[in-house]
């Protein structure tokens, strides 16, 4: 038998490794009559980044709101309400009180972390 000739080898194309883009997930603060520092804004985004770091590819974006309700007369006054946007276009909410504006970021995070783990398990129960 002939053997082919070895232009009639021809190597095989390599599939070029695409690596897919990572989803962006917004972090937004919002303060109102609370002064907004960088520690603040890292602290909200190391919280939320954690918390959700596992609903990468369903949440689109974490917006957290803080105010000052009773001004310099101290108590739990920081309101903190917490709101995830889905990409499917649902949001999730939760409210709180807070001593601090610290305390108030973890609270409301950890609480919204749990209602999204709740509502996964739930869709996932059904299927």
């Amino acid at each position: 038998m002939d053997e082919p000739a070895a232009s009639d080898f021809r190597p095989r194309p390599r599939l070029a490794r695409v690596r897919a883009k990572e989803p962006t997930m917004i972090i937004n603060l919002i303060t109102r009559h609370l002064s907004r520092s960088p520690g603040l804004v890292e602290l909200a985004q190391r919280r939320a980044g954690y918390a959700f770091a596992r609903f990468g590819d369903l949440v689109r974006e974490v917006e957290i709101r803080l105010s000052d309700v009773n001004g310099p007369r101290g108590g739990a006054d920081v309101a903190c309400i917490a709101r995830v946007r889905l990409m499917s276009g649902g949001d999730l909410v939760v409210t709180g009180s807070a001593s601090s504006p610290e305390s108030g970021i973890s609270q409301a995070v950890s609480r919204l972390a749990v209602r999204l783990g709740r509502l996964v398990s739930r869709d996932h129960e059904y299927r």
